[in-house]
């Protein structure tokens, strides 16, 4: 897999790797409609929906990247959430991905987020997960190596999502 971009479904080229805080994956932008989302990374190839906390959500599954994106009912199904789970995802410049959780504490104590710490249980496995609330990002560990990050978009209060206005340059 490239570090820079990746071709979609033999169209184009798009950046799949970076991680843009309170922004979206690449020059793919949280509030997105499903259709933006299909014309950037293409057909999924799975998807499902679910209900949680009495909010339904769509998922789509880019399984050749490992990528998620989740749309919200509740937000007319435009994109709110994405899960990014390969090795050449990379956070501003940095790649991050096998990085240790004592890694990822130093960049979040450098940049002053505050998180939390919270160990799940699993059928084989423990996973630890670092929750960023300045960032609505979750960093998802298996065995002390970096395995996947979600992400979203940021909230101005309680109760307004601040979606990204604008494309980045």
């Amino acid at each position: 897999m490239s570090r820079e971009k990746q071709l979609v479904d033999g169209k184009k080229m798009v950046d799949i790797n970076s991680i843009k805080i309170g922004y979206g994956l690449g020059d793919l932008m949280f509030g997105a409609v499903k259709e933006e989302c299909r014309k950037y990374l293409g057909d999924p190839d799975d998807e499902d929906t679910e209900v949680f906390d009495g909010e339904e959500y769509l998922h789509w599954y880019y399984d050749r990247w490992n990528i998620e994106l989740c749309f919200e009912a509740s937000e007319n199904y435009r994109l709110g959430t994405i899960i990014l789970e390969h090795d050449n995802a990379l956070l501003g410049t940095e790649p991050i991905m096998g990085k240790s959780i004592s890694e990822i504490e130093s960049y979040l104590m450098k940049n002053n987020y505050s998180y939390a710490i919270e160990v799940e249980e699993m059928e084989d496995d423990e996973v630890v997960l670092i929750d960023v609330d300045d960032m609505e990002c979750t960093f998802m560990f298996r065995k002390n190596v970096l395995e996947g990050v979600q992400w979203s978009y940021l909230w101005v209060d309680d109760d307004t999502p601040q979606w990204p206005k604008r494309r980045l340059q």
